[in-house]
Parts: structure tokens; sequence; C-alpha cells
């Protein structure tokens, strides 16, 4: 059995652990401008479940640029809403503020 390494660089808060059927039912029928979606990341023991908008991967051996226009998006009030929406759907209401995040997973 070996191991699969992943990294992804997202815009999005992380929930509790949610099913992949849950996630999907609850993200149907989202505005094309501010699509969420969902990532899962971490290790075997410790899985963790995110809400994502702009969402990269970052492969083993390679590398992404970061500069302040990756941050300085006029996107960001509209993928705000649509995280926030998403998770009250989910019936998390009280979830983190949104942010970039670097998600390692290991499967």
């Amino acid at each position: 059995m070996g191991m699969q390494q992943s990294t992804y660089f997202a815009y999005g808060f992380r929930i509790p652990d949610t099913d992949n059927d849950t996630l999907k039912e609850a993200l149907k029928g989202q505005p094309e401008n501010a699509r969420v979606g969902f990532c899962h990341g971490g290790d075997y023991d410790r899985d963790m479940t995110f809400l994502v908008t702009e969402f990269h991967d970052v492969d083993l051996g390679d590398f992404k640029v970061i500069t302040p226009e990756s941050f300085e998006r006029y996107e960001i009030p509209a993928w705000n809403a649509a995280l926030h929406a998403a998770a009250l759907k989910l019936g998390h209401p009280d979830h983190p503020q949104p942010g970039w995040l670097l998600i390692p997973d290991v499967s």
C-alpha cells in the first residue's frame, strides 16, 4: 500500500468533517461567479474538511508563486458571501473567517 501526498492552495475555511454526499447535495445550484467547492486534507488519522472557492493543486516537487495580487482579489467579497451561504446550508453558522489556506494531504 503506497502513500499519496498532495498539497492545495485555496481560499476558504475548515468545517467539521462532513461526508462527500452531504457536501455535494448542499453545494448544488450555485451561481457561476462564486462557486464553492470542498476538499479534504490531513493524514490517515486526522481527515479535515474545507469549504473553498479559489483552489489549486500544488504537486510534490512543484511550487506556487504567491504575490500581493494573490491576496488582493476583487472576487473576495463574493467568495465570502458564497462561503457563508454554503456554511449555513451545512448547519455551520459560526464558521471561521475565510482566508488563504495551504492544505497538506496524505492518503
